[in-house]
């Protein structure tokens, strides 16, 4: 995919108008044009604007390549993919256990009897993964390892 391809996929998937993206970048419109067209090769300054403005972004603009799992993706793209190797379930767990006893102290929650705090952390699991996290469980020897 060519550079002015490039341009014009981040300005429509944004689902913006060149003149909203060149509002939006900081770069007149009839450079835009002319950069979507391939009338003229954008400057790095301009390059560096829309990276600015798209971080996301960047690298599959400047290398054609990807990285979801660090936030890299190109337009389309709407998930951002967890790490190859996953977080440790206890890290996930502990974590959740914070968040929600500092939610108590603070009076944003209010402990019920009929439900136990290990259903929550269930469903936190479940929704971590069917979003695309990977949860790696430790067996007790790494656990006593540690």
């Amino acid at each position: 995919m060519t550079l002015q391809e490039k341009i014009k996929l981040v300005r429509t998937s944004q689902k913006l108008t060149q003149d909203n993206f060149s509002e939006i970048i900081g770069i007149p419109k009839t450079s835009l044009r002319k950069y979507e067209t391939g009338e003229r090769e954008p400057s790095g300054k301009a390059l560096l604007k829309i990276i600015e403005s798209y971080p996301q972004f960047a690298l599959w603009i400047t290398t054609g390549e990807t990285i979801p799992e660090g936030g890299q993706v190109m337009p389309g793209e709407t998930k951002i993919q967890m790490g190859y190797s996953g977080v440790p379930a206890e890290l996930l767990d502990a974590a959740f256990e914070r968040m929600l006893t500092a939610s108590i102290a603070l009076g944003w929650l209010t402990p019920k009897p009929e439900i136990q705090f290990s259903m929550l952390a269930d469903l936190l699991r479940h929704d971590f993964v069917a979003e695309g996290g990977k949860l790696v469980e430790q067996s007790e020897d790494e656990r006593d390892a540690v």
